[in-house]
């Protein structure tokens, strides 16, 4: 039968999100935030659209003994649409829950929309309300970059009414693993794969242990994903943009410095602490040939390491670090090799394999996570919009997922945390942290 035809095995990076999922809920949501209303048909015919363009949103996925993990291929369902009114102060609840509604198995597609729509203010300032328009993915079948760009193209669709065209051909991007650059292809390399894991795991303990995060239930058996919003506005994005060349670093080094010292300044100790930091990367620069990011994809993968933090940490000088240490690491590939350290090498994953993994990654060492896809592109058919960003819960073992984007010159930062295992109080208090580093950062004028 066609609904049963084989597209082809998961990839390890989509497998290892496939098994993570299973772990904790994976989804992601890229939402666009914008001035005024949208017909929902329109937002129909738009999906139906995209979704013809996109192999990966008409499949789902099989597991069995036989095949392993593999997409295959799912006609005629349609990508499903949910519409809500809500006001200014619940939206955010919406998206939260859709970070804890995992895909049922074999599901398809592997994206949701949905659609909430605000009213306007009593004063009249806006008198066409405010929307949002956000699109939950599966991790398996997107990331951040990709998932931002089909949001753009979906906003884009609304706005001119484009509609759907059954002649249009879907196309898919190759798998991850199958543009790795020769000398990356680790299950090739045994020997060599080996000796960067010793490199790797000698990173890791280079500051010596790591302490227990007492703040962190980690052992909590339930979920409530919830975010904090950070907006900076725009001259302060451009002030850190400026100040971050100066001192031979990024904006992303500056976010993984300061919240490594918000979570030190919620530690009680006062000799220096080292924590784990982790950090999704872009993988379409370091394959060949280099990919983009449409038709949908995974193209991710997580580099990790620990740094060292006390009192008199000073923010540049630890944001240099980072990005130093994560240079290093990409050079070596260890965005490559990542998926082989779980066992993911490409041979079939048969369903046995979720249990040695659930344990694995459950042992991971407690870290914080930022990931940022930069600078997001305006929608030029659609002016309304004036902030896109995304959002995802952090792992049983992750203090935060800070997902971070910048949209017309506004750096926006979505601060995930697990309700379960930290407080509100604390995922305050370390978001107070970040904001006050930050803007410190940019008031500082001492050359």
């Amino acid at each position: 039968m066609q609904d049963n035809m084989i597209l082809r095995p998961l990839d390890p990076g989509e497998a290892f999100f496939y098994l993570s999922d299973h772990v904790s809920c994976m989804n992601f949501v890229v939402l666009a935030e914008r001035r005024g209303h949208l017909q929902p048909e329109r937002i129909r015919q738009a999906l139906d659209a995209i979704q013809l363009k996109h192999q990966l949103l008409q499949a789902r996925i099989r597991w069995t003994e036989e095949d392993g993990l593999c997409f295959v291929h799912a006609p005629g369902q349609v990508i499903e649409l949910h519409c809500h009114t809500v006001t200014a102060d619940n939206w955010q609840t919406c998206i939260e829950d859709q970070l804890s509604h995992p895909f049922a198995e074999g599901a398809a597609p592997l994206m949701r929309c949905l659609y909430l729509e605000l009213a306007g203010p009593d004063d009249g300032a806006d008198s066409a309300g405010r929307s949002v328009l956000a699109l939950s993915f599966h991790h398996s079948i997107g990331d951040g970059r990709s998932g931002t760009h089909l949001l753009q193209g979906l906003l884009a669709h609304i706005a001119t009414g484009t509609t759907a065209h059954a002649s249009a051909a879907a196309t898919a991007l190759p798998a991850m693993v199958d543009v790795h650059p020769p000398r990356y292809r680790w299950a090739e390399q045994p020997e060599a794969a080996k000796q960067l894991k010793y490199a790797l795991m000698g990173d890791y303990r280079r500051h010596g242990p790591l302490p227990t995060i007492p703040w962190l239930a980690s052992e909590a058996s339930g979920r409530t994903p919830r975010f904090v919003r950070l907006r900076l506005p725009a001259d302060v994005t451009r002030g850190l943009i400026t100040l971050a060349r100066q001192h031979g670093t990024s904006v992303h080094g500056a976010l993984c410095a300061a919240q490594l010292m918000a979570q030190y300044k919620l530690q009680t100790a006062t000799d220096p602490v080292a924590y784990f930091l982790s950090c999704p990367v872009d993988m379409r620069a370091h394959l060949e040939p280099v990919q983009p990011v449409t038709p949908t994809g995974l193209f991710v993968s997580l580099i990790a390491g620990t740094y060292l933090v006390s009192a008199d940490t000073d923010l540049w000088a630890l944001a240099r670090e980072v990005i130093t240490q994560t240079r290093l690491q990409l050079a070596r590939g260890e965005g490559h090799l990542l998926f082989n350290l779980y066992g993911l090498d490409g041979s079939l994953i048969a369903p046995s394999h979720l249990a040695p993994f659930r344990k694995k990654a459950l042992a991971s060492l407690p870290n914080t996570m930022i990931s940022n896809v930069g600078a997001v592109a305006e929608v030029a058919d659609d002016p309304a919009v004036d902030a896109i960003s995304f959002a995802l819960c952090p792992m049983p073992y992750q203090t935060l997922f800070t997902a971070a984007s910048s949209y017309k010159n506004q750096l926006i930062l979505n601060v995930g945390f697990d309700a379960q295992r930290l407080s509100e109080a604390n995922a305050h208090a370390l978001v107070d942290g970040i904001r006050t580093l930050l803007l410190a950062a940019v008031t500082d004028t001492r050359p």
